[in-house]
């Protein structure tokens, strides 16, 4: 298998890096899924390279995927001082904290990873309550370059939509595969078990510059792409 989004340890130590680089703060609070890998991943670099780079973790809470009140967690972290709540999730549960933080008076920065991309288009979601919340994506939809111009107005005709990270993710996995099968020199007549063999040798030769970053792939199939944090602003993405 070989990965179009970021690897999860890499997304936690980009964050304090990003976090303690740029003086956001110092007193920080962890809120992550403890029954989940990717939350569980993210949070486990985040916390090491956090407490490496000079950053204090004031609080660390969890929850599951059944977790629909999330008063304790927010609460923890406003009575602890937290100036960063730090967010390695999914958008929904991401949209259920907001909510509660701004119930509770609390604004903190909130800063998530790209797990938290298309909590915008969350369903019922004040979108007012995501101003100035930061994440790390590979991709906004106001990006100026040609590529992502033409991709989002493409995708605005077909969808009646603005796409997000994972809709150019899935844009960028055919044209990752394309290049593949150029590399490995596939026909149509060759059987399917001839021609995943190739494509697994040469998606490790290929470099794909995607709308999503320039991607290449190691033999564990983790692909090297830059995060970037981007802030949401008027209800929209926007890089530092």
């Amino acid at each position: 298998m070989f990965q179009i989004c970021f690897t999860d340890p890499n997304q936690g130590k980009a964050s304090a890096q990003y976090i303690a680089g740029h003086k956001l703060g110092t007193k920080v609070a962890v809120i992550y899924n403890n029954a989940d890998v990717y939350s569980t991943g993210i949070r486990d670099t985040f916390v090491e390279e956090g407490k490496a780079l000079g950053l204090e973790i004031v609080s660390e809470t969890t929850f599951t995927d059944e977790t629909t009140d999330f008063t304790v967690q927010v609460a923890d972290a406003q009575n602890k001082g937290a100036e960063i709540v730090f967010l390695p999730m999914y958008y929904t549960p991401a949209s259920m904290i907001l909510k509660t933080a701004a119930d509770k008076n609390y604004a903190p920065i909130f800063f998530g990873v790209d797990g938290m991309d298309g909590i915008l288009s969350v369903e019922g979601f004040d979108t007012a309550l995501a101003e100035g919340v930061m994440l790390l994506t590979p991709f906004v939809a106001t990006a100026q370059d040609e590529k992502t111009v033409s991709f989002v107005a493409k995708y605005q005709a077909a969808y009646n939509e603005i796409p997000i990270q994972f809709a150019a993710d899935a844009y960028d996995g055919i044209y990752i595969l394309l290049a593949a099968a150029e590399e490995a020199g596939i026909t149509a007549d060759m059987a399917a078990e001839d021609a995943c063999d190739l494509l697994i040798d040469a998606m490790l030769k290929i470099e794909v510059p995607g709308i999503t970053g320039t991607m290449t792939w190691d033999e564990s199939g983790a692909v090297t792409k830059t995060p970037m944090a981007a802030t949401i602003v008027n209800g929209e993405y926007v890089f530092e």
